[in-house]
């Protein structure tokens, strides 16, 4: 039902740290044994996966997993990873992404392959490798972490918006080519504020605010429980774009 992942197993990409990591905390509140995969915050990891086990319910499983999800040697040992470790998967978020500064003066070839390989190519290769496994089991459901900059541009940030546009159509296309057994949704993200991060002015919250309807950021939490519902809520919501940016884009 609604609100409930029990029974479920949710892979998620980057899930170590920042909006991953609450994503994958929701999951498992909800019910949902959860792999999660890293490439290069193995510390972070090691700590996340402490903390779920802690958290869950004794029926529950979880594991974490090194992987750069733009080699398709690696998410091929990923699925059997999760396999191994997990039982195999029913649901994957698609959130590991990249996301660096790239004025148009400055610019290079690097930076929009760095950008299309982590953040259009790799939930490409995922989604390929997991929707398989979906369509085979008739069960499954894929979550893309896009971007309201997919939607409308950011100045500064050509690759990174590009790629995030792509996230966008890849979702789109996904929900036609995985019907009618696997559900793909994704949510554009507005600006949010990690813990992690400062809230002092000196780092642009005051210049960011008058743009934002609802006048304050995003938490991590909004999108991990948006996240939460597109995976377990209604079953006939798939091809969904859902913004959660307090009415930002529309400024």
């Amino acid at each position: 039902m609604p609100g409930s992942l029990g029974g479920e197993t949710v892979v998620i990409t980057g899930g170590a740290v920042r909006l991953g990591r609450a994503i994958a905390f929701e999951c498992a509140r909800s019910g949902a044994s959860v792999a999660i995969s890293y490439n290069h915050s193995a510390e972070q990891a090691a700590q996340t996966l402490r903390e779920l086990k802690e958290l869950g319910n004794g029926k529950q499983r979880f594991a974490s997993f090194q992987a750069d999800v733009s080699q398709s040697g690696d998410v091929e040992k990923l699925v059997r990873d999760v396999q191994r470790e997990l039982g195999g998967a029913t649901m994957l978020v698609n959130n590991a992404a990249i996301f660096r500064r790239t004025p148009f003066e400055t610019m290079t070839e690097a930076d929009f392959d760095d950008h299309i390989a982590a953040n259009l190519k790799g939930p490409y290769l995922l989604s390929k490798y997991f929707g398989d496994v979906f369509v085979s089991q008739k069960h499954g459901a894929i979550l893309n972490i896009a971007d309201i900059y997919g939607l409308r541009p950011l100045k500064n940030y050509v690759p990174y918006c590009i790629s995030k546009a792509g996230v966008v159509m890849l979702t789109q296309a996904l929900a036609l080519a995985l019907a009618p057994h696997v559900r793909v949704n994704a949510i554009c993200p507005g600006t949010i504020l990690t813990p992690s991060e400062t809230q002092d002015e000196d780092d642009g919250e005051a210049l960011l605010l008058p743009k934002i309807p609802l006048g304050r950021l995003g938490t991590p939490e909004e999108i991990a429980q948006t996240a939460a519902f597109l995976l377990a809520g209604p079953g006939f919501i798939s091809g969904a774009i859902v913004p959660v940016d307090g009415a930002q884009r529309l400024r």
